[in-house]
């Protein structure tokens, strides 16, 4: 009895531990739900650090730890600063400076300052400190490309922003200061647009300058300028570099194209991607990757697969419509390639797999598309942000890329795609043997017709409101670019060309659309543009961006994107 009665007594003490240790738990959790605090940055004249607290919960709020990232280097270098004890508690309804009992000088320019609590709340705010003192002009430079080509042009575009609340006359750039490692040179036109601007306060404007080079392999190229305007205002000195390369010539190959370390003979993955996606009844959203083989010999693949996850822990969000057998229901439908078979791992997976490698010629693409019934929320509550991020397997080795995301909603929603058609002839211009998101072969120089397409992929009832737009981004290298045809556009889509050589296409709706018949759930564009000039034997292989923005007539934004690869042939 006695030894009964002990392991009773250790039981219930056991028992007693685990519940007293999930109180805690939950105890932390409740106050961690409680904490409610905003936070204000600043620097003053000495350009010496403000972090202000205000405590709008009920609480007392205790801040650990401050971390204090430059957003403008390179490598965004990230700093720990520990809350000395006095300034870190903050009573409820109070503001408090965190840094007061210590001296932080921060030098003029863009930073993420992160502050958390010691239940874990993370705040995050940016401070700008580059319009603080005598002006408010900030200005950045890009050049590119990065590794240009011997004897071709390279664009340096210079971004200015006026970050004060006044207008800024006479805005202008300083001549651009060029200089190489090498003994080559670099001849640079005036900049575009020549004449001087006024900012408004928040406004920006882009200078670009054109720069023939020569040299060697391997020079480094450096621009750096500023800006001016009156007052007088000087901005921030900027600069950037390039590293110059030789193109293959007479069959040989070209440099490797390493920059930064990068590895050159990896595939390289573009995404087709729909938002919103989420439950509809009779739907399939069109999914896909083109994959690039960017070296000149051939390339195998064996395995691609989309997965696409919310963020939050033990969520049973399923982005796939999953049936028994551990599959999609129903399978997917597959657009491209022809060989191999989709499926689905999991309910936030789409994999497309063959036994037989499908090789990628050289300097060249494939599309992987599918189309897949979307499945749903775990909840009541749509999600704003899913996760998206691809991975293939080649014989060049397995690489991913992520930075992607989608939408899903928790009701019955327009299911939204942009894409490519061959041509607009048949009744439904959404049918899967007229979709393409890549186009290869395309001869130097001929002129080139696209069919871009807007569409609401379900055949319910649901609809995408009024005053969307599709976007069309066109590469810097084409010209010619001309819009002939538009449908359920009332006007015709203008086309503005930017700095760098680039062209966009912009079509705005003026009605719902969406509806249960084909010829009402598509809107199209029809454009014309001239592929660039190439020396023979040469490729390139360029990204068009087609894109959406808007939202559904029940309030949930979408957002689609394509990026279609136009391989040139040369």
């Amino acid at each position: 009895m006695i030894a009964g009665f002990s392991v009773l007594s250790l039981s219930l003490d056991a028992q007693t531990n685990i519940v007293t240790t999930q109180r805690l738990i939950s105890d932390i959790e409740i106050q961690k739900q409680q904490e409610e605090f905003t936070v204000l940055a600043s620097t003053d004249a000495n350009d010496l650090l403000n972090v202000s607290v205000n405590n709008q919960g009920q609480n007392p709020v205790e801040i650990s730890s401050i971390w204090i990232t430059n957003k403008t280097l390179v490598d965004q270098p990230a700093t720990r600063y520990t809350i000395n004890y006095d300034d870190s508690f903050i009573p409820p309804g109070f503001v408090s400076n965190l840094v007061s009992s210590q001296t932080l000088e921060i030098i003029p320019d863009v930073y993420d300052i992160k502050i958390i609590s010691s239940f874990g709340s993370i705040k995050t705010v940016e401070l700008d400190t580059s319009g603080v003192g005598s002006s408010s002009l900030r200005a950045e430079l890009i050049t590119d490309p990065p590794d240009p080509v011997i004897g071709k042009n390279v664009t340096t575009v210079m971004m200015i922003t006026n970050n004060g609340d006044e207008p800024v006359t006479n805005v202008l750039p300083a001549s651009l200061s060029t200089s190489t490692s090498g003994i080559g040179s670099i001849i640079t036109s005036l900049p575009v647009p020549s004449g001087p601007v006024t900012l408004t306060g928040g406004a920006s404007i882009m200078f670009s300058w054109d720069s023939k080079i020569s040299g060697s392999s391997g020079d480094v190229l450096t621009f750096s300028s500023y800006a001016t305007a009156d007052g007088p205002m000087i901005s921030n000195i900027v600069s950037d570099t390039s590293l110059l390369r030789l193109a293959g010539e007479g069959g040989g190959n070209p440099d490797p194209d390493i920059v930064n370390d990068d590895l050159f003979a990896r595939p390289q993955l573009f995404f087709v991607i729909p938002s919103s996606h989420g439950e509809s009844n009779t739907a399939t959203s069109l999914w896909g990757v083109n994959v690039v083989n960017p070296v000149n010999a051939p390339m195998d693949v064996t395995k691609l697969i989309i997965t696409a996850f919310a963020p939050g822990a033990q969520n049973n969000n399923k982005i796939f419509k999953m049936g028994g057998g551990g599959n999609c229901d129903p399978a997917p439908s597959s657009v491209y390639p022809a060989t191999g078979t989709w499926s689905c791992p999991s309910e936030n997976a789409l994999m497309w797999k063959s036994s037989v490698p499908l090789t990628i010629p050289a300097n060249s693409t494939q599309a992987f598309l599918a189309q897949v019934e979307p499945g749903k929320p775990s909840g009541n509550v749509g999600l704003e942000s899913i996760t998206v991020q691809g991975s293939v397997f080649t014989s060049l080795g397995s690489f991913g890329k992520a930075g992607y995301q989608s939408t899903m909603s928790e009701t019955a929603t327009p299911i939204v795609n942009v894409f490519l058609a061959k041509d607009l002839l048949g009744t439904d211009h959404r049918d899967s043997n007229n979709i393409e998101s890549t186009r290869i072969n395309i001869v130097p120089n001929s002129l080139q017709t696209f069919n871009v397409v807007f569409a609401d992929m379900d055949s319910d009832t649901t609809e995408i409101a009024s005053g969307a737009k599709l976007i069309i981004n066109v590469p810097k290298e084409w010209t010619d670019v001309d819009v002939t045809g538009w449908n359920g556009f009332p006007l015709e889509p203008p086309i503005t060309q930017f700095g760098d050589g680039s062209h966009q296409i912009v079509g705005t709706t003026n009605a719902d659309f969406g509806d249960t018949l084909p010829s009402d759930s598509v809107r199209t564009i029809t454009f014309e543009a001239r592929a660039p000039s190439l020396p023979v034997g040469s490729d390139e292989l360029h990204i068009m961006y087609i894109l959406a923005q808007g939202d559904t007539t029940n309030g949930f934004s979408i957002g689609p994107l394509a990026e279609v690869v136009l391989q040139v042939d040369g």
